[in-house]
């Protein structure tokens, strides 16, 4: 599969937040995460995560790996798993100060089809003091892990079907029948003559293989069943790059 490298360097740079806020006092918690993404196979069987802690203050953060599938069309299912684990489980991060992990996977992986992952790290809260209010809001880090199957050959395959909903709202199914996961970053949706009804030009979504995702299309002009043409942007083509997608 091509990982766009553009996307990738650019959300390298991201600074993930998060904030506890309190009556009369707040504390911003700030952090770097390297790679956003984890990629391993039957020769690869683990690497590391960077954490940094960009702040003022020592976090301590807890770490878990989880399945990743999906259901419904919509819904993320997220289930504790041993197939991949990850070390420390725990660990304190000083300012300014940075923490490696090492994720590795312990299952064989599937002969044709991509295995699909979420590492979680959560941020443990400091134990509440008497005169602060019974109110904190953790910070998440969530990054996808794939493993590649034995086949070593695995890609994403996209199809289409659209239902009106009414001539300005169109219900929009994208299947992915492939072996790899794929990214979403935009959606167009458009009649064969290119003129452009609607889309979401900032969705992003990944869409693993052998699932589907729904997507709600408010059109611009009524759309009363003419053939469509869709249209999306990846981490499967090069930046900013639109490829079309065929109906079912």
């Amino acid at each position: 599969m091509t990982i766009n490298s553009k996307h990738y360097r650019l959300a390298v740079r991201v600074l993930l937040l998060a904030a506890i806020f309190f009556t009369g006092s707040a504390q911003c918690f700030e952090f770097r995460v390297n790679p956003l993404r984890v990629y391993l196979d039957s020769k690869n069987k683990s690497t590391t995560v960077t954490v940094e802690n960009l702040s003022d203050q020592e976090v301590t953060m807890q770490a878990r790996m989880n399945s990743w599938s999906q259901e419904n069309g919509i819904d993320d299912t997220i289930v504790p798993t041993d197939d991949v684990v990850v070390s420390p489980p725990i660990f304190k991060i000083q300012a300014k100060s940075r923490q490696l992990i090492r994720v590795g996977n312990l299952k064989k992986p599937d002969a044709n089809i991509e295995g699909t992952y979420r590492l979680y790290m959560d941020e443990v809260p400091p134990p509440r003091k008497p005169d602060e209010p019974n109110i904190a809001v953790a910070l998440r880090v969530s990054v996808p892990v794939f493993i590649s199957p034995l086949s070593g050959k695995a890609k994403p395959s996209v199809s289409w079907k659209a239902e009106m909903v009414d001539e300005k709202n169109i219900k929009l199914v994208l299947h992915n029948s492939g072996t790899a996961h794929i990214q979403i970053t935009g959606i167009s949706v458009r009649l064969q003559d290119g003129t452009e009804l609607g889309g979401l030009p900032d969705k992003m979504t990944y869409l693993l293989p052998s699932h589907s995702h729904i997507y709600h299309i408010k059109t611009d002009k009524p759309w009363n069943g003419e053939a469509l043409r869709v249209m999306i942007k990846s981490d499967n083509a090069p930046y900013g790059v639109e490829t079309e997608v065929k109906p079912e």
